[in-house]
């Protein structure tokens, strides 16, 4: 009888698994230039709901994988610098990590005396946001970390058109402060 138990167990997480790797897989594609920007409502870093289309103003989404990511700090360190003073465009920074991993995370960037993170960091725990913009990364599924997305970063006209897209398969690349602010310029 015991041997029947764990033979169904394992069964139910071998189909669990390989279901959930099946939905992964058929996942869409990155959303393309072009097209209408998925609405969202996340909370930031301090509990507070941010809904896409209530913005109005351009806006520049950066997807990151998470707190504990070298490549993602550091990006999120350098995008400090990427808005000009007065400038009418929101950015805004999402992964899957929960509101205090965030708020945590912002201040541990502030510590490099380089100035306070002036940007949200929202949290899609629930990885529907990175879903809809096709960035799920497979490569985590089952590694207790569950919907990791691609590093991307979007620029959207004030009605949420995609204008410009960088989706990064590699991890550590990221597109430069320089190339993003030459993307946001032709907003102008």
């Amino acid at each position: 009888m015991k041997l029947k138990i764990i033979i169904l167990s394992a069964l139910v997480f071998v189909s669990a698994f390989g279901i959930q790797a099946q939905n992964a897989k058929s996942r869409t594609a990155p959303i393309a230039v072009g097209a209408a920007a998925p609405d969202f409502t996340l909370p930031d870093q301090n509990g507070k709901a941010v809904t896409l289309s209530r913005i109005g103003k351009p806006v520049v989404l950066v997807f990151y994988r998470g707190y504990w990511c070298p490549f993602c700090v550091r990006q999120l360190a350098e995008l400090r610098s990427l808005l000009e003073k007065d400038e009418t465009v929101a950015l805004y920074a999402i992964s899957v990590d929960a509101p205090e991993k965030n708020k945590n995370l912002a201040a541990k960037i502030a510590k490099d005396g380089k100035g306070e993170v002036s940007f949200s960091l929202l949290s899609d725990a629930g990885h529907q946001t990175i879903d809809a913009y096709g960035l799920f990364d497979t490569a985590y599924i089952g590694q207790g970390i569950e919907g990791i997305p691609h590093p991307a970063v979007y620029i959207l006209d004030k009605n949420r058109k995609i204008v410009w897209a960088k989706v990064e398969s590699d991890y550590k690349k990221r597109p430069t402060i320089a190339e993003i602010r030459a993307e946001l310029d032709k907003l102008k």
